[in-house]
């Protein structure tokens, strides 16, 4: 028997709200919001690797929203990759804005909002993983949402290609190779994203790889506490600042630079985002940690090559993120 043969649905819609339901069951709560008022066709296709759903999309331009109220009331914790196929499509999350085209692919984190953005009629393949699958191969995977992997070249052209073969021969493949081909999908993914960071860790420990990302996710859910520090992290996961340091050798900030580095990005947000228009610049800065505004707007700069008032004033279009 053929891995698929029990694991296969189809879904045809020319009813927008019967595809808005139909969108929910197979994927998480979405919203989804039609262009406009013609005639609508949408086609839904949803097949298992093992515990990896990957489901075939065709449809009319439309908009898909996961907001926090949808999330706020749901207990699902994945993370999906959208490739695409024919057209073009948008993925937003975190303030980050990226548009796939054809062989290009994305992740995106279920728990945190995200908008998809399908303006032109498109065929894609969106994969649904477990967090742990991802979270075990890649160091703090959230910040990689909604950033293009291209498919040119590399780990993400090898990857693309993988995964569109195997999306073609689903059908063709038996029990005994599930489990080895979902293992090479899940490896390639996280190769992919660890090369879209820029910095490829050297192998550590598995020990050494479970502290860094402690590490990383306190840095994440602290980033607003001004005393956040190399040794305040350190303190809070009971190891040594000379340890914690060790583990961020070769990656390409320190703990110290990639405590600012993630704070001018949310400074970044708070500047781009219409509420942060009624907070000044100075509030924003001392929210993040900043104790100098002259600090921040200097740092800002030579991150992003203008200052917070000049990055206000273009209208939050200035800077390359």
């Amino acid at each position: 028997m053929q891995l698929a043969d029990k694991c296969f649905t189809q879904r045809d819609c020319s009813s927008f709200s019967y595809w808005r339901e139909a969108v929910c069951e197979t994927f998480v709560d979405l919203d989804c919001r039609q262009h406009n008022s013609s005639s609508f066709r949408g086609q839904i296709q949803n097949r298992q690797l093992l515990d990896v759903s990957f489901v075939t999309v065709s449809a009319t331009p439309h908009t898909v929203v996961r907001d926090a109220q949808r999330i706020a009331r749901s207990s699902d914790d994945f993370f999906l990759l959208s490739i695409i196929h024919e057209g073009e499509m948008g993925i937003e999350q975190r303030g980050r804005m990226t548009r796939l085209q054809r062989g290009e692919f994305a992740i995106y984190d279920t728990t945190e909002p995200y908008r998809i953005i399908l303006d032109q009629p498109f065929v894609q393949s969106v994969l649904r993983f477990d967090r742990k699958e991802i979270t075990d191969r890649v160091l703090n995977p959230s910040l990689l949402t909604s950033r293009a992997v291209a498919c040119d070249k590399g780990m993400g052209a090898i990857t693309s290609t993988y995964i569109r073969q195997l999306g073609a021969q689903l059908e063709e493949v038996f029990p005994m190779s599930g489990r080895q081909l979902r293992n090479t999908l899940l490896d390639l993914v996280a190769a992919s994203l660890k090369d879209l960071d820029g910095e490829s860790a050297p192998p550590v420990r598995e020990g050494h790889h479970f502290f860094l990302n402690r590490a990383l996710s306190f840095v994440e859910d602290n980033l607003l506490d001004e005393t956040l520090s190399c040794e305040s992290v350190a303190q809070a996961m009971g190891v040594s600042s000379r340890y914690l340091r060790k583990l961020f050798e070769g990656r390409k900030h320190t703990l110290s630079e990639w405590i600012w580095h993630r704070r001018l990005e949310e400074s970044l947000k708070s500047l781009g985002e219409s509420q942060g228009a009624q907070r000044s610049i100075t509030a924003i800065a001392y929210d993040l940690g900043f104790k100098d505004p002259a600090h921040f707007s200097k740092a800002f700069k030579v991150k992003f090559g203008m200052t917070p008032r000049e990055y206000r004033l273009c209208g939050a279009t200035g800077p390359a993120h």
